[in-house]
């Protein structure tokens, strides 16, 4: 037998124990002939992947619930804590963890306020929230399949290296992140992971072009096209806070982000009024209480956002945008304010195919985060890597 052939089995062989993986990983419990039958494979090969499943202790062998006379028929069933997977998003001011199963459930949340430092500082802290959830849930070392890290920033994976953040960092190769941690690290951008976490616990399904606005200290962007991530060449698809407006009087540029982030919200409200209100929080305090200046100048903010929308579609003719981050929340909260804007702009707004809509999900891009080693766990290996 040559080098093709073994690697060639290999790869069957791997591609029948993933696809068992797959099946059952839905949660559903499957007698062997059901999952023969459902993959069009022998029995042997399912008794043989079932066992080396059972070894590993990612299933357990039980009697069905259903009974029909006569024995009761032993069904497959997932062990959803065999494995378990970790995210971390990291922000400038907050460091947040969550702890994920193989049915993608999620078992624990930890955050830790944060005031700044170099990046290793926060990695430090999610690195001791991680060892607390660790001795919290009774963790063995070997069930963890992976950390994910979200990052609110540009990366070129190709290069491996943090090309720029919000935070202030740049130029950072991801093996220094990857040498921080004792396990598989996946390192990924917070608009994209977000994306990832809405597509997977929202279920879109039957959604295959999706765009995801997450919109915090800065603005960022998630792509799904035809089902799948769209990154681009360099991995710096979706960074939409970055794209660049002329202002008419002025003749200056500016871009997205300095409109609309938390950031350039207070900033605004400072400059018109003279005052030091210091923290978004504020600001959205003075939105609720109806205070002028502040209303105008998120109305200014959701007007930008809606033209931004408009000409994304344009390009990349998508079904639905999913709204998210602090601002995005707080746009959610006065809708009267938008639906002023959406009638407004009615006549080019209303001739597109498109479901605007705001994320209900907290802590999206550390679910996101937690989801890269699950994906990378059942996936099947490409024959041609």
């Amino acid at each position: 037998m040559n080098k093709h052939e073994i690697s060639k089995g290999n790869l069957i062989k791997e591609t029948n124990y993933k696809k068992i993986l797959q099946l059952i990983g839905k949660g559903q419990q499957l007698t062997k002939l059901d999952i023969a039958y459902t993959l069009k494979i022998s029995i042997p090969t399912v008794t043989t992947n079932i066992n080396e499943l059972k070894q590993e202790g990612i299933i357990e062998e039980i009697e069905s619930d259903i009974y029909t006379g006569g024995r009761k028929p032993k069904v497959i069933k997932l062990i959803p804590d065999s494995r378990i997977s970790i995210g971390m998003s990291i922000t400038k001011s907050k460091v947040v963890v969550v702890i994920m199963n193989l049915l993608e459930e999620v078992m624990l949340i930890k955050d830790k306020e944060c005031e700044g430092g170099i990046l290793s500082d926060y990695i430090q802290q999610g690195k001791e929230l991680i060892q607390e959830a660790i001795e919290e849930l009774n963790i063995k070392e070997e069930s963890i399949l992976g950390i994910g890290i979200s990052i609110p920033g540009t990366l070129n994976q190709k290069l491996g290296v943090i090309e720029q953040t919000n935070m202030g960092y740049k130029e950072i190769s991801l093996n220094h992140i990857y040498d921080l941690f004792n396990t598989t690290v996946y390192v990924e951008n917070e608009a994209n992971l977000s994306l990832l976490a809405e597509k997977s616990i929202r279920k879109y399904d039957d959604l295959k072009n999706l765009l995801y606005i997450g919109i915090n200290e800065g603005l960022g962007g998630g792509i799904f096209v035809n089902g799948d991530l769209f990154t681009g060449t360099s991995g710096r698809a979706g960074e939409f806070g970055h794209m660049r407006f002329i202002e008419k009087e002025t003749g200056k540029s500016y871009r997205v982000e300095d409109q609309i982030s938390t950031r350039s919200l207070v900033q605004h409200y400072e400059q018109k009024t003279g005052e030091n209100i210091e923290s978004f929080s504020n600001f959205e305090k003075l939105v609720k209480t109806q205070d002028r200046v502040a209303t105008e100048i998120l109305m200014d903010s959701i007007e930008i956002l809606l033209m931004t929308i408009y000409n994304l579609t344009m390009v990349v003719d998508i079904q639905e945008i999913i709204i998210g981050g602090k601002v995005g929340r707080l746009i959610k909260s006065e809708p009267k304010l938008l639906e002023e804007l959406m009638n407004k702009y009615s006549e080019i707004m209303d001739k597109l195919d498109l479901n605007i809509c705001f994320s209900e999900i907290r802590n999206t891009s550390a679910t996101g985060a937690a989801l890269l080693p699950i994906i990378d766990f059942y996936k099947i290996s490409n024959e041609n890597e």
